[in-house]
């Protein structure tokens, strides 16, 4: 089985088993607690987006010729500790996106517009080190996070077609494991990768492309995402 179809459900599986122990966690008044902490992040990743970079990737005897653009998404988000090892939030954002008109479609244009689609979502995070760490403060963070979220595309990808029949709201969802740590235990970074659905345009079937009569096809890259990478910096009260 695929390593990362495993991840996920393992992922799933600590997520229901850690709680079990929570009664214990929260007898010891001294061990590390997230209890009526704020946190707030701004993060930063690249999701890939409905258009191409014409590129040149040798893949055995076939070519990767075009491969989805990759272009930014940006999120804040503000988390407050329910108890010792649980905290929840919200989050907003943007996702940077191209979408073509008329005028590209019939060559009147030779650059698809661009947008920025307006993001937001809730999460939860399980602390781990709650139940490690015995004293009361501590630089770290080491947790679990769950994520349901979306987008609202103010453009379709193929504006003017009537054909395109797709909802302007894209959903994201996905599980992880995120690492953090703070200097002066007040200000840090963090970096967290998630495994889910982290897609948010329309998918096509895969396509192969003569690169030259008699030579290898050329291939586009229509793969989705199922795991996505963040970066940020963070701080808590």
């Amino acid at each position: 089985m695929n390593s990362k179809n495993l991840l996920f459900p393992c992922i799933a599986l600590i997520f229901i088993r850690l709680p079990l122990f929570s009664l214990n966690a929260q007898t010891d008044e001294y061990n590390y607690s997230v209890k009526n902490r704020w946190t707030l992040k701004a993060s930063y990743s690249r999701y890939k987006t409905a258009f191409w970079d014409d590129i040149l990737v040798h893949i055995g005897d076939n070519f990767l010729g075009f491969k989805r653009k990759k272009m930014s998404n940006f999120k804040v988000e503000t988390n407050y500790g329910i108890n010792k090892f649980i905290e929840t939030g919200v989050y907003i954002g943007f996702q940077h996106y191209e979408w073509l008109d008329e005028g590209y479609l019939y060559g009147l244009s030779d650059e698809p517009n661009k947008s920025f689609a307006p993001l937001f979502g809730i999460n939860a995070n399980f602390h781990i080190l709650p139940f490690l760490v015995p004293v009361k403060e501590c630089r770290w963070d080491v947790y679990l996070t769950a994520k349901y979220g979306g987008c609202y595309l103010p453009h379709l990808e193929l504006d003017d077609d009537p054909y395109f029949d797709y909802s302007k709201y894209r959903h994201e969802y996905g599980l992880g494991l995120g690492i953090g740590y703070y200097f002066k235990n007040i200000i840090g970074i963090f970096a967290e990768g998630s495994l889910g659905q982290y897609f948010y345009f329309y998918k096509q079937g895969r396509i192969g492309l003569d690169a030259y009569p008699g030579g290898p096809t050329r291939w586009l890259d229509l793969s989705d995402s199922n795991f996505r990478f963040r970066i940020g910096i963070a701080a808590k009260i």
